[in-house]
């Protein structure tokens, strides 16, 4: 199934159902079918055509919905791009990308122009008078009779650029196949019914933010549009719009729990979900208490490969990241293994998580990047660079990455199991630990803290490390640096090179 012949069966099937909320807009089906006609003609007329990339700096918003169905509609490859990139990043990614038009606004990045130096982009500011050509003159209504392109479900529908935590962006080509196949088990794993209301919180250019507006699409739901997270904002749309269903990052969750306000009344959300890092028991807890959810999941997954695991958090082992998806296939593998299913660990043991890249929902490789795909896609498996273990009843638990292990003195340290020793302090608001080069041992464990209250010491940290008794000696920290913040990415996931080295600022 293309996404092509997908947005028509959603239109067809339900033309006067709400599409897209934006503000004081608001669009049906039909009313969104007739915009993609406009925009995808437009498009046609600036000789965008199959397979040509169209970069996209568009914050939430219906024109950006608008872009990505047309983009689809005649055969291109939508690739949108993170605006809170550094402008270096943005620069190779458009390079590496070679669009043949650029959607953007002012008010996500300036100068896109500057930016485009040098590539043969159209570009189409939504805002800016020095754009080639305006947004909104492409939509405005005329005639549009393009024809529906008929891409084959192994053409790239879609290209996501993933930094991780460092490192320049990688881009990752996901076919129709690919993103259909994400949006069917997002469907089936949150369970969705027709015509749910999602906040469109999370950006496009984030694998959940763009797999959450095509699922939507998919049970002919309402995406209401917002352009930048704000707590108060969203207890707004979530009671105005009568919002059914949410997926965020967690840091999302912990905003809207930050303060009070909008919080008044019983919330229409019954259906719950985040990915991007763990949830921490204090704000599963006020999840639950506040919304009465009727599902609620932990959704373990990356762009490369939508879905690895997916877990009711209502049920028992809340640590877990669950089974693995409708489509997927994995494996807790020796690091040194090779990834080969034979050499699978045993319950509890803990290696490295492997995916099967036979999966509907996985990539073939990376765009312009042979050496990382050959060292992410090997014997038919892809290595996620992150470590866990499987339990007695086949339960994933995550629990870090493998290029964040600690090795000290020839013992291997995780740096989840101090942190979560640590944040039981009451003192504790954050914590994240590291390795950080030491003469003696290789590597000696740092804590990095963000203090609740004024009056925190090192010595009362390590005294209360040593009083669970649940850390051995080498992995209690041998430092303890207090800041004010810890460093994050957009998903919420912990920056820890970073952390390294970060002078203390409290």
């Amino acid at each position: 199934m293309d996404l092509v012949r997908m947005f028509q069966y959603s239109v067809g099937r339900a033309p006067g159902a709400w599409a897209v909320s934006d503000g004081e807009r608001r669009y049906t089906y039909a009313q969104l079918e007739e915009a993609v006609g406009r925009l995808a003609a437009a498009l046609r007329r600036l000789e965008v055509g199959p397979h040509d990339r169209v970069a996209v700096l568009l914050k939430n918003r219906w024109e950006t919905v608008v872009a990505f169905w047309a983009v689809q509609r005649v055969g291109a490859v939508f690739v949108p791009l993170n605006h809170h990139f550094s402008r270096a990043g943005l620069r190779f990614c458009l390079q590496d990308a070679e669009p043949r038009a650029i959607l953007y606004e002012e008010g996500a990045v300036p100068d896109v122009k500057g930016l485009a130096e040098g590539l043969c982009a159209v570009l189409v500011g939504l805002d800016d008078p020095a754009a080639h050509v305006g947004l909104p003159e492409l939509l405005a209504p005329a005639r549009h009779d393009v024809p529906l392109a008929e891409p084959d479900d192994d053409d790239v529908a879609v290209m996501l650029y993933t930094s991780g935590t460092t490192g320049r962006p990688k881009g990752v080509p996901r076919s129709h196949r690919n993103t259909f196949a994400a949006a069917v088990a997002h469907v089936v794993h949150n369970r969705y019914r027709w015509r749910e209301r999602t906040l469109g919180a999370m950006p496009l250019y984030h694998t959940m933010g763009l797999h959450l507006l095509v699922a939507t699409a998919m049970v002919n739901g309402m995406w209401v549009a917002m352009p930048e997270f704000d707590a108060d904002a969203a207890w707004e749309l979530i009671n105005q719009e009568r919002v059914s269903t949410l997926y965020l990052i967690p840091t999302m969750y912990y905003g809207l729990f930050k303060g009070s306000a909008g919080m008044a009344g019983t919330p229409p959300v019954r259906k719950l979900a985040y990915a991007g890092a763990p949830l921490s028991d204090e704000l599963i807890l006020e999840c639950r208490e506040r919304f009465a959810p009727e599902v609620f999941v932990n959704h373990y997954g990356s762009t490369e490969v939508y879905t690895h695991t997916v877990h009711d958090v209502l049920g028992p082992k809340p640590g877990s990241a669950g089974k693995a998806g409708i489509h997927s296939q994995i494996a807790v593998v020796a690091l040194e293994g090779g990834g080969e299913v034979p050499h699978a660990l045993g319950a509890h043991e803990i290696g490295e998580i492997v995916v099967h890249g036979g999966s509907d929902e996985a990539f073939r490789g990376y765009w312009n990047r042979p050496d990382l795909t050959r060292q992410s896609l090997r014997n038919g498996w892809y290595h996620t660079g992150d470590l866990g273990y499987l339990d007695e009843d086949g339960d994933l638990f995550v629990v870090g990455r493998a290029d964040e292990l600690i090795i000290s003195g020839g013992e291997h340290i995780l740096p989840s199991e101090v942190e979560r020793v640590l944040a039981l302090h009451p003192k504790v608001a954050e914590v994240a630990v590291v390795g950080e080069p030491d003469p003696q041992w290789g590597k000696m464990v740092v804590a990095y803290v963000v203090p609740k209250t004024s009056g925190l010491s090192p010595q009362e940290l390590d005294s209360f490390s040593k009083r669970q008794g649940e850390l051995p000696l080498w992995a209690r920290p041998r430092k303890y640096v207090f800041v004010r913040q810890i460093p994050r990415s957009s998903e919420g996931k912990v920056l820890r090179r970073a952390l390294v080295n970060l002078e203390g600022t409290v």
